[in-house]
């Protein structure tokens, strides 16, 4: 698959990594300077989760497997990183039933640990849903919840509470009023919360009152400072895209539409600004299409690992983010 479009974006993927694992509705986070991603399926509609966990340096872009007993077998989970040590899993699918479990590896000690969780709804569990690590600390999740099998949904927020080393979580539900979304991004900005796709309409939601430690950097700085075109009304709605930060503003990349264009997943970028009001701007089509895939931003470098692309194909490639002069 190429690198980058015809018209050669002021902005656009290139290439870091071609061999690697081949996954999709994994999960991943980085955690001092490595690349951590884990579960998912190996191909398009396979209900028979992952429990593998891969790992690339950011300086070799090299992936390789942790081998470490007692790694869950999970798909459309979510993973937040804590104390810069602990990659934490939470809920998704486990080839049988949807769950709200929470496991964590600690990368210092390379071990998997299964945490004690209480407070979330009894018959319920987690899939397709999002989650954020807030400035207090708390663990903040929106997403889909539904019953362990069935496809009902529901627009709940939770706030996730606990700690590693006590071994215990606890979940706590602040609200059902957000709207129902599945396969959604979430980023903090200020002290906004916005919510963007996996549904049809209302692309964007936004909350006020919370606020997160997004990653700064000189990628992060150059790209808020760049000029795109605007564009009069929100991109369609989408789901299983990926999103990252740029100090005021947020970029999204691919994932599948609603809108009857394709079938296929899609290489849109546009960027939104939340400055001084809510703005959209194109930024192009890249020739990299994909959704379902793991993205991760360290302010001076946003990277994706796998996903889908077209004819429903899986990749295992790695790209990066890279302005072009």
């Amino acid at each position: 698959m190429a690198s980058a479009s015809c018209d050669k974006l002021p902005v656009d993927w290139e290439l870091l990594c071609k061999e690697g694992p081949s996954l999709t509705n994994h999960a991943g986070c980085v955690i001092a300077n490595r690349f951590y991603i884990h579960g998912g399926v190996t191909k398009y509609g396979n209900t028979s989760p992952s429990n593998k966990l891969y790992m690339m340096e950011l300086t070799s872009a090299r992936w390789v497997e942790i081998t470490e007993p007692g790694s869950p077998t999970l798909s459309h989970h979510a993973c937040v990183a804590l104390e810069n040590r602990y990659m934490i899993l939470i809920g998704g699918w486990d080839g049988r039933q949807r769950v709200s479990k929470i496991y964590a590896f600690d990368t210092q000690e390379k071990r998997w640990l299964q945490m004690t969780d209480s407070g979330f709804p009894d018959g319920a569990g987690l899939s397709s849903h999002s989650a954020t690590v807030l400035c207090g600390g708390e663990i903040l999740i929106i997403g889909r919840e539904g019953s362990l099998r069935i496809q009902r949904k529901h627009g709940n927020v939770y706030l996730l509470t606990g700690s590693v080393l006590s071994g215990k979580f606890t979940y706590r539900k602040m609200t059902n009023a957000t709207a129902s979304r599945s396969g959604h991004s979430m980023h903090c900005v200020g002290k906004n919360l916005y919510i963007m796709g996996g549904r049809d309409d209302n692309f964007v939601e936004f909350h006020s009152g919370y606020s997160s430690y997004e990653p700064t950097g000189t990628l992060a700085s150059k790209l808020s400072e760049m000029s795109f075109k605007p564009i009069t009304k929100p991109p369609s709605g989408r789901k299983n895209h990926t999103s990252f930060v740029c100090n005021s503003c947020i970029i999204v990349h691919g994932g599948e539409t609603f809108d009857g264009r394709s079938r296929e997943p899609v290489g849109e970028m546009f960027l939104i600004s939340t400055k001084p009001h809510l703005t959209y701007h194109k930024i192009g089509n890249s020739s990299v299409c994909r959704a379902s895939h793991v993205s991760i931003n360290t302010g001076d470098r946003i990277i994706f690992h796998g996903g889908i692309a077209g004819k429903n194909v899986v990749y295992g490639d790695t790209y990066e983010l890279k302005l072009r002069s």
